[in-house]
């Protein structure tokens, strides 16, 4: 994260929240108009559907939230390893409401910001990945919001490919 942001909110830390508080809101507003043809196709080159992204996002913030709570709880705690890019693969996330999976992710999303808000001293705290090492807190919020950003831009990707322009005009990331 370049110093300035760090230097513009006070520290990562006051950024990172900010951050992750504004995503789950603007990943709805980027769904909610789509209707469920939308949602459900994968134009030819890209991965997922919107809502097998939104699914993935769900998924990871509960992988996350857990993550988080072990290493507040107690440091150097063994911390699981990230699956959740397998779901789309896995699960069948279209036959999945958007509402639903949306209402999941903000839910997950809003118990994380609190978690975070209240770490204290726990941000330097670590988590032992098994394949990884040592991640510090601070890293893996850094890493959650690496991930959002792409899942946004994922998002827009299909909105663009799957609207005409003047109706995206208001949804530019």
């Amino acid at each position: 994260m370049p110093n300035y942001i760090a230097a513009q909110y006070g520290d990562k830390r006051r950024y990172l929240l900010k951050a992750l508080r504004e995503v789950s809101h603007r990943i709805e507003r980027l769904v909610t108009d789509l209707d469920e043809p939308a949602l459900r196709e994968r134009p030819a080159g890209e991965d997922w559907c919107v809502k097998e992204v939104v699914g993935f996002l769900r998924d990871s913030e509960r992988e996350d939230l857990r993550s988080i709570q072990a290493i507040v709880a107690r440091d150097g705690v063994r911390i699981e390893e990230r699956r959740a890019y397998l779901g789309p693969g896995e699960q069948d996330y279209t036959a999945a409401r958007i509402e639903d999976l949306v209402w999941d992710f903000a839910m997950l999303r809003e118990e994380t910001t609190w978690m975070l808000r209240t770490a204290g001293g726990s941000w330097d705290s670590a988590g032992v990945h098994p394949y990884r090492g040592e991640v510090t807190l601070l890293q893996l919020v850094q890493e959650m919001n690496e991930r959002d950003l792409d899942a946004m831009w994922r998002i827009q990707r299909l909105r663009d490919r799957l609207l005409p322009a003047a109706y995206n005009r208001d949804f530019d990331v």
